[in-house]
């Protein structure tokens, strides 16, 4: 059984936050910032231009989900931890060199979810590949990011 609730503050928590610094009086090229689930049921936050998040466009994304805590419930059913949670934030890649999303866009939303206390995951999307939960999940993490000191760590 899995509770959405923490990682559903906190996704809020970062939709007020970008809202405010992506914006046109932030001097930010994103300007829309939607929130969304995956199939699972996390939450998922998108920040693109005027709504546009197809292949080729500057999108941010970012996922929230807990860990499986690698034990069963009495009944034998998969089990999540309601903390730690993973912090997944997800750009293309441009067909030169760096990110689609401008260097400014990508470093507020890295400074913002960085924040929420999660394991972070940084993943590039492939250029050509719209940035969605699909390869998201396809994606394998340029940087996988946790707390030094938190107790589960190594769970």
């Amino acid at each position: 059984m899995q509770s959405t609730s923490k990682a559903d503050a906190l996704i809020r928590r970062l939709q007020d936050d970008l809202s405010k610094r992506y914006s046109a009086a932030g001097g930010s090229a994103l300007d829309t910032v939607r929130l969304s689930r995956d199939a699972a049921g996390w939450p998922m936050l998108f920040a693109s231009v005027g709504g546009n998040e197809a292949a080729g466009q500057p999108v941010l994304a970012i996922r929230i989900r807990n860990v499986d805590m690698v034990s069963k419930d009495v009944f034998g059913g998969d089990t999540s931890a309601y903390a730690p949670h993973t912090l997944e934030l997800a750009y293309e890649l441009a067909a030169v060199a760096g990110p689609i999303p401008a260097a400014a866009d990508l470093a507020a939303g890295q400074f913002e979810s960085v924040k929420t206390g999660c394991r972070w995951q940084l993943k590039e999307i492939a250029n050509g590949t719209a940035v969605d939960e699909a390869s998201m999940d396809a994606a394998s993490p340029a940087a996988d990011l946790e707390e030094l000191y938190w107790p589960t760590k190594s769970v």
